[in-house]
């Protein structure tokens, strides 16, 4: 994971939606979703409380194929409380094999819509 102007990222793992961390092997089931949260610390530029922010997410097969790539998944929101932005979630999910894959490569990245500041990387995910 990388980070830059000044966005601190104290913790990031995955979890399923009932709060269970996911295996290190990193395997879930077909239309289990498998949710990447960041505890942000601090970087972002706050007015009056509220921080605007971005977040992209593609999600490719290990041969190549892209199954989602969302530019902004919050471009139709507005700003969000300061302390709101201190825990980013984004999900990822397949719903469907067309065929058997070896992994799936979640890349994301978090930025302020006001400032430098972002923190992007990637994991990988396998289906049971």
């Amino acid at each position: 994971m990388k980070t830059k102007g000044g966005l601190e990222v104290s913790q990031a793992f995955l979890l399923f939606d009932d709060g269970s961390l996911v295996p290190q092997s990193n395997q879930v089931k077909i239309n289990q979703y498998i949710n990447l949260r960041l505890i942000i610390d601090k970087g972002w530029k706050s007015n009056n409380g509220k921080v605007s922010i971005g977040a992209s997410e593609k999600i490719s097969a290990s041969t190549g194929e892209v199954a989602l790539n969302e530019n902004d998944l919050f471009q139709h929101s507005g700003p969000l409380n300061e302390a709101d932005a201190k825990g980013i979630t984004l999900k990822a999910v397949i719903t469907r094999l067309d065929k058997l894959y070896d992994y799936f490569l979640v890349t994301f990245r978090v930025w302020d819509k006001h400032s430098d500041a972002e923190v992007s990387g990637s994991y990988k995910f396998y289906i049971q």
